[in-house]
């Protein structure tokens, strides 16, 4: 038996204009599906990150990556766990985390 700390979801769009966060990271909205529903996918960045730098690390890791026609990103599993009415939060942290464990 395997543990997946990812789950693979498929991007769908933006789910609204880049942001920010209160101490000033960039966060990026994606509409993503995984299994069938959707969630609103929000990507904050280290602080001094762009949301460029942030989605060329996630590209170069691996965990974001173009399938067919499709752009695919894999999610922490345990940010999962934690959304809030489809709503999840993933901080570029916690793919660092992942880097280590993988």
């Amino acid at each position: 038996m395997s543990l997946n700390l990812t789950t693979i979801a498929t991007i769908i769009g933006l789910a609204k204009r880049p942001g920010q966060t209160r101490d000033g990271r960039a966060v990026l909205s994606l509409n993503v599906e995984i299994d069938g529903t959707t969630y609103e996918l929000n990507i904050v960045t280290k602080q001094g990150q762009g949301i460029e730098q942030a989605l060329n690390y996630l590209a170069n890791a691996k965990y974001l990556a173009k399938n067919g026609n499709k752009f695919t990103i894999e999610v922490p599993t345990w940010t999962l766990a934690k959304a809030k009415g489809n709503v999840v939060w993933v901080h570029v942290e916690d793919y660092e985390k992942l880097k280590g464990t993988t």
